[in-house]
């Protein structure tokens, strides 16, 4: 026969399994930074935790946010996706004891991603999902880079587990200089940039993984969710722990592209309608895993 223990000798026992002191909610911050035509902070967007409707916040006037009293140990996946830019989500973390920080979005307002539909030369379906990453090297984050600005690992590929049953990609982004980047079907590898899309993905959890020979790089479990940009952001992405390029090494863009346009195109600190840049070919989408 199975036995029930009254409630308060059922508390005693819980009290007594957790280690004394220990923290039981945590706190996470982080920053919203604009992916476009604004290098200025974004504010006045509400962040929330996905798997804790009651936990939100506001972005500051620096773009800068803190959520606090997050369950320790439990899922968080942090979300700005009902303000007047495009939906986006973070990676789920494991809440940690001692919390998180410099949790940071790339957000792109819905101006921007109708550009790089047309780079990529396919929009977004309905009921379908995108992922973004960027491989960064050791040590480096959108906080700090390398001498000529960027902050991505050059040479690595990804891939996504499981496969999704429909999706694009990866599609790794090629660049003129740090604050000037694309989507190119054309790579095989991550440029300087680091930054790698799936676009229109089935919904559902996925793990991405980065592969470079000689380097160990952290791997990123995302969830993806209907008409949502989920962006593994550096320092939570697939960040290199060892291996790879040295601290001061610099690496040039990929010359490969030939075709270009006077279409406006998407930075990571400004967009100009001068910029000269390559222009979508028409290409059916596929999928690599």
């Amino acid at each position: 026969m199975r036995r029930i223990l009254p409630a308060c000798c059922a508390a005693l026992v819980l009290a007594a399994a957790a280690p004394a002191g220990a923290a039981t909610t945590a706190s996470a911050e982080g920053d919203l930074m604009p992916f476009g035509a604004s290098a200025e902070p974004v504010a006045g967007q509400t962040v929330r935790v996905l798997e804790h409707p009651a936990l939100t916040t506001t972005t500051d006037g620096n773009g800068h946010w803190r959520i606090d009293g997050i369950p320790v140990g439990t899922a968080a996946t942090f979300a700005i996706d009902d303000g007047d830019r495009y939906p986006i989500q973070t990676a789920t973390f494991t809440m940690p004891a001692d919390g998180l920080d410099r949790v940071t979005f790339q957000s792109p307002s819905y101006g921007v991603v109708s550009v790089l539909e047309g780079v990529i030369g396919a929009e977004s379906i309905p009921g379908r999902c995108h992922i973004a990453s960027t491989v960064t090297r050791q040590g480096y984050s959108l906080y700090g880079g390398a001498p000529d600005g960027t902050h991505g690992e050059p040479g690595a590929t990804v891939t996504i587990d499981p496969q999704p049953p429909a999706g694009d990609g990866p599609i790794y982004f090629n660049g003129y200089s740090f604050d000037l980047i694309w989507p190119d079907r054309s790579l095989a590898e991550t440029t300087a940039d680091g930054g790698v899309l799936f676009a229109n993905v089935t919904p559902g959890t996925y793990t991405l993984r980065a592969h470079k020979a000689g380097a160990v790089i952290d791997e990123v479990v995302v969830g993806c969710r209907s008409g949502v940009l989920t962006n593994a952001s550096p320092p939570w992405g697939l960040q290199v722990r060892s291996g790879g390029l040295g601290p001061d090494d610099t690496v040039p863009f990929p010359t490969q592209v030939t075709t270009t346009t006077t279409a406006a195109m998407p930075t990571t600190t400004g967009m100009s309608s001068a910029t000269v840049a390559p222009q979508a070919a028409a290409v059916t989408p596929t999928f690599a895993g």
